[in-house]
């Protein structure tokens, strides 16, 4: 009687971690969404979209997102990468 105890709490025991773990992980996914997004100024278009006005990250590349503050990305503003060493445009995949 006394293992099965022991097997119990163990299983409750795993199971604790288990979601422990997955909340975690998903903190930590969206926070590092908003992380990217702080790196882009933006300014909105009358049509739903975002238009991208700057870009403040600090990457050689510019990683291009599809969305912003869950508006899809229609327009990247010519002077963008004035005064700055980007070498690669790289497409956000969310």
């Amino acid at each position: 009687m006394l293992i099965e105890k022991e097997v119990f709490l163990l299983k409750i025991a795993r199971l604790i971690f288990f979601i422990l773990f997955l909340s975690l992980a998903f903190v930590s996914i969206k926070l590092s969404i908003k992380t990217d997004e702080r790196n882009y100024d933006w300014r909105n278009n009358s049509d739903g979209t975002v238009t991208i006005i700057h870009y403040n990250g600090p990457h050689m590349e510019f990683p291009f997102p599809s969305r912003l503050n869950g508006k899809k990305v229609a327009k990247v503003s010519s002077g963008i990468f004035q005064k700055r060493d980007i070498y690669s445009f790289l497409p956000k995949v969310y």
